[in-house]
């Protein structure tokens, strides 16, 4: 069951405030920030607070051929005038002028027309002996850096440690652009929504007032899982049941190879009678299972999992996106089926049957039930905590990459010029012709007891966190074309070098845009694994982080040829990556960050 899309402002606060010291032993006149509780008594405290940020749609439009696409004239209301498909606007306010909530991801003049369920911001805070963090998670594709810059400096000038905030974007194709790119960008209009953009900032505040000013005493439960323990979520291929061959931890991974990122992580926080307090779940996956064929504002997949832990006790829960990149989705992929309570459903001869082709509001509901009971089937680590950490890292992104270069150039992204680095600074500036500037960010390890969190300011792929397969044809181009991870790997490939396609579309017979590095690997220099960069007995990817700049696409595999002006069969992500260099400057602030106390 949805919570209803009308209610004006949805609050999961505690009942009970804390009553134990907030203040160290040592400084009686020191004030918490926040007014979170920091106490020396080995006692672990959390608040949690959530509320519906979803905007009003004032302005809707007709959809005329039902394609969910704006094909007016944003300066039309009747569209009736020449090149306006005769698709007008309701001019609600009068100015002539389409006042559109654009939906991010997927295809541009996406305009919203209604409200599935709401758009939602929430946070969680934690302190034990007087260290903290804050993790807000907000139902966005990706805010750009400086917007979670300027919600840190807001908490740092009231005292909060800014580097101990992780704003993570869930990466919901169904939610208002707040990135800039999904409006009517071929007539460079910003797909942003001013009144959402406006109070988004004071938005994030807010829950995290809401929440840091009430926290309570808790224990915690935690653990991870992988779907791919559960035989119906894996195609025959892969040692399970599911008719798909492809499905893999009920990912359908659309770029060779196949390497899923399947693991949900989730934390419980209980009160001292046991109950539920506040639950963080993570996973991987692109919350865009309903698909494109709608126009209603939606949190996808992440609001159902939300709601099903919520109304099983699971007290208030939070969602934080982990490694979606690769490219890491249930949209499209086969699906135990399961009924409204959230049973598996049975053939007659006692089998699970399944929804193939998963996109819609039922593929959203199920996948959202299956990674909230597999987030409640985790957790069975009752540890206690020794400590919270924080350790963090700011690198700069260049821009190099054509399609975020024309976003920056059009002003299309909600990132002002003055935020972008031009000197000596910024990795290839005076060197490389192509760079524009770079973008800042950074990246965090966020050790909560056993558990440890390692973010990425982007979609990373699953083999820079866990590193690639041990397996015959990751090394050997002539196995792939009969590999189960490889199912679009040609026999024209098979002895060309990955080097001579780099920046071709063709070599030979070899359709380079379905060709990949051999042997397969994460960089040339022999980078490891952020997993094994990491401490901690449970380790989790913590994606799109405090900033955004697309697809992090290991540097041997990454096709400079493909761009937003051509083909690019099944190198997609380096369309919509800042950079061919992210994923080296990522390694190397991961080395830097593991060599520092």
């Amino acid at each position: 069951m949805r919570l209803p899309a009308t209610l004006p402002v949805l609050l999961l606060l505690p009942a009970l405030a804390a009553c134990h010291g907030n203040k160290p032993a040592d400084s009686e006149s020191f004030t918490p920030p926040l007014g979170m509780v920091l106490a020396n008594d080995n006692q672990l405290y959390a608040g949690v607070a959530r509320m519906e940020i979803t905007p009003e749609i004032i302005e809707t439009y007709t959809d005329l051929n039902g394609n969910n696409q704006f094909d007016g004239c944003m300066t039309d209301p009747t569209g009736e005038r020449a090149g306006c498909d005769g698709e007008g606007y309701d001019d609600v306010d009068g100015d002539g002028h389409f006042d559109a909530v654009w939906m991010a991801g997927y295809q541009s003049y996406r305009a919203a027309q209604g409200v599935h369920d709401p758009i939602t911001v929430g946070a969680l805070v934690l302190s034990l002996n007087e260290e903290y963090v804050a993790i807000v998670g907000i139902d966005v594709l990706g805010l750009l850096e400086n917007r979670s810059r300027d919600v840190r400096d807001a908490l740092e000038a009231e005292g909060f440690d800014r580097n101990h905030l992780i704003i993570s974007s869930s990466h919901a194709h169904s939610a208002p652009d707040v990135v800039g790119i999904w409006g009517m960008d071929t007539d460079l209009i910003t797909g942003t929504y001013p009144p959402f953009m406006d109070a988004i900032e004071g938005n994030m505040e807010d829950v995290l007032h809401l929440a840091a000013a009430e926290m309570v005493p808790v224990a915690p439960t935690q653990g991870l899982v992988h779907m791919s323990g559960d035989p119906t979520m894996n195609g025959v291929p892969f040692g399970g049941v599911n008719p798909n061959p492809r499905m893999l931890g009920g990912i359908n991974d659309i770029r060779d190879p196949i390497i899923p990122a399947d693991g949900v992580w989730a934390l419980a926080l209980n009160n001292a009678d046991g109950t539920r307090f506040a639950t963080l779940v993570s996973s991987s996956g692109h919350p865009e299972v309903s698909g494109s064929d709608h126009s209603l504002l939606s949190a996808d997949f992440v609001g159902y999992t939300r709601d099903y832990i919520d109304q099983h006790d699971g007290g208030t829960t939070l969602y934080v996106s982990g490694a979606l990149g690769g490219m890491q989705s249930a949209g499209g992929s086969t699906l135990p089926a399961v009924d409204d309570d959230g049973n598996r459903i049975l053939d007659d001869a006692g089998s699970p049957t399944y929804i193939e082709d998963a996109d819609g509001w039922d593929g959203a509901r199920t996948w959202g039930v299956e990674v909230a009971q597999a987030a409640e089937s985790a957790l069975t680590d009752t540890s206690a905590w020794e400590a919270i950490a924080i350790k963090e890292r700011d690198l700069l992104i260049p821009v190099n990459n054509l399609s975020f270069k024309l976003a920056f150039q059009t002003h299309l992204l909600d990132t002002p010029d003055e935020y972008v680095i031009r000197d000596s600074s910024c990795p290839g500036w005076g060197t490389d012709p192509d760079l524009f500037g770079c973008v800042p960010a950074g990246i965090w390890q966020i050790q909560l007891g056993p558990s440890t969190l390692g973010s990425a300011p982007g979609e990373l792929m699953p083999e820079l966190f866990y590193g690639v397969p041990d397996e015959p044809a990751m090394a050997d181009a002539s196995l792939r074309p009969t590999d189960r991870r490889w199912v679009q790997a040609s026999d024209a490939c098979a002895t060309v070098d990955y080097a001579d396609c780099v920046n071709e579309d063709l070599v030979g017979e070899c359709d380079c845009l379905h060709h990949h590095a051999t042997p397969y690997r994460i960089s040339d220099d022999g980078s490891g694994t952020i997993e094994s960069m990491m401490p901690g007995t449970y380790k989790v990817p913590l994606g799109i982080t405090n900033a955004y700049c697309g697809y992090i696409v290991p540097a041997p595999d990454f096709s400079t040829f493909v761009s937003v002006f051509t083909e690019n069969g099944d190198h997609y992500e380096e369309t919509n990556s800042c950079s061919k260099d992210f994923a080296p400057l990522l390694e190397d602030a991961w080395l830097q960050l593991e060599s520092t106390e």
